[in-house]
């Protein structure tokens, strides 16, 4: 989507993580009134631009309300284009603004008023807008795609099965020769990181398929009679297994979370790729957004040297805390490992589909388990440990690429 956002300049600090979060989402955003030339051509070149604009996000502050400010032009190039502001304009309260001083025409639709991480909720609000107009669309076009899908075939397929098939789309869902249930994550890019656990920079993921759950306690028990190995944990037994096989397999070292993958033909996600499983594309500090970690949410805070029964949950539960894309427990439960190895930051031009340094002493682990604290659980924290050592909160899930 074609978005304007329209600003004080005194507010570029804070308007700036908004717009790389519209930026993240594949919009177009038109955000630097700099790079125009002055004079005559500056106001066309900004007019042209609201005109072929989808949507307009006013950042509201004292400043951008200020007589003579060049916001209120770009509001009222707004209002002469569209008449009326309903799904055209989003205005957005940046910085503490009496109501009263709002344009008439900000104020015929519904302020958006950020309790916290003010770029999540732009992207968020940027995001249902879209949804809206898409389903409005799709409406429109799916009743004519059924209708000659009747014709032509002459059998009863639902549409976005059809489109599917004709399109040779990957599927949202598939499952594994192990077992396991794996979603898609689309590529594109995202924000990583946060500036404070870990370097922030936008970066662009290639589409791939994340398992939907941490691997649990039965599934890894039957790679080893497969494969006719022995477990090499010290944290259960195979009367754990019975107890307790919806729990995740931990005590499994970074060397036992690589073979299962590439047994069950996938592989350990980079850090990168685990990374946009729990963030999403708004920044979100955890998995299900930027509240604070719950007992409903994620398993954590417990105290050491609990039996496995009690330590850990069922690899399915807490629904509450999954991911944007519904990937689940990547907050909590088990810490799990990820194939790249340790390095302090990242490379600063590594920025497509990022592996790590080509060698290290650690592999990173992330997600936080069942005995950290809740700042453990931040999608940006890092951890790392010797890809042989293994620990009762640790596990891991596998990723594999899309189809060509």
């Amino acid at each position: 989507m074609k978005i304007f956002l329209s600003y004080s300049s005194k507010d570029r600090t804070l308007a700036e993580p908004v717009y790389l979060a519209l930026r993240a989402e594949q919009h177009a955003v038109f955000f630097d009134r700099t790079d125009l030339p002055p004079g005559e051509e500056y106001d066309a070149r900004i007019r042209e631009a609201i005109e072929a604009s989808d949507l307009l996000v006013f950042l509201i502050s004292p400043d951008s309300l200020k007589a003579g400010a060049y916001t209120l032009t770009e509001l009222d190039i707004a209002q002469k284009t569209w008449g009326h502001p309903a799904g055209k304009v989003l205005p957005v309260m940046l910085r503490p603004t009496e109501f009263s001083t709002l344009p008439p025409y900000l104020r015929a639709v519904t302020v958006l008023e950020p309790a916290g991480n003010v770029a999540a909720a732009v992207a968020d609000a940027v995001h249902r807008i879209y949804r809206g107009k898409w389903r409005r669309h799709f409406y429109i076009v799916a009743g004519g795609a059924a209708a000659i899908a009747a014709l032509i075939a002459g059998i009863h397929i639902l549409v976005p099965n059809l489109l599917s098939e004709m399109s040779g789309a990957p599927r949202d869902e598939i499952t594994g020769k192990d077992g396991a249930v794996s979603l898609i994550v689309p590529g594109g890019t995202f924000i990583m990181g946060d500036g404070e656990d870990a370097p922030l920079r936008e970066v662009h993921v290639d589409g791939f398929y994340i398992d939907k759950y941490e691997l649990s306690l039965s599934q890894y028990s039957k790679f080893l009679k497969a494969t006719g190995s022995q477990p090499t944990s010290d944290f259960w037994s195979e009367k754990d297994v019975t107890a307790h096989g919806d729990r995740p397999a931990i005590g499994v070292s970074w060397h036992d979370a690589n073979a299962y993958c590439r047994w069950a033909g996938k592989r350990l996600p980079t850090e990168t790729e685990w990374e946009k499983a729990a963030r999403g594309l708004d920044g979100r500090i955890f998995p299900w957004g930027n509240e604070e970690p719950r007992a409903e949410l994620a398993n954590f805070g417990k105290h050491d040297g609990q039996p496995l029964g009690q330590a850990v949950m069922a690899v399915s539960s807490l629904e509450a805390g999954k991911s944007p894309y519904g990937v689940y427990n990547l907050a909590g439960n088990v810490s799990e490992w990820v194939a790249d190895w340790y390095a302090e930051s990242y490379p600063s031009g590594d920025v497509r589909n990022p592996t790590g340094p080509a060698n290290g002493t650690g592999k990173v682990l992330r997600g936080g388990g069942w005995d950290d604290a809740e700042r453990a659980l931040r999608s940006t924290k890092r951890f790392f440990a010797k890809p042989e050592d293994s620990a009762d909160d640790r596990g891991f899930r596998c990723a594999q690429d899309l189809p060509k």
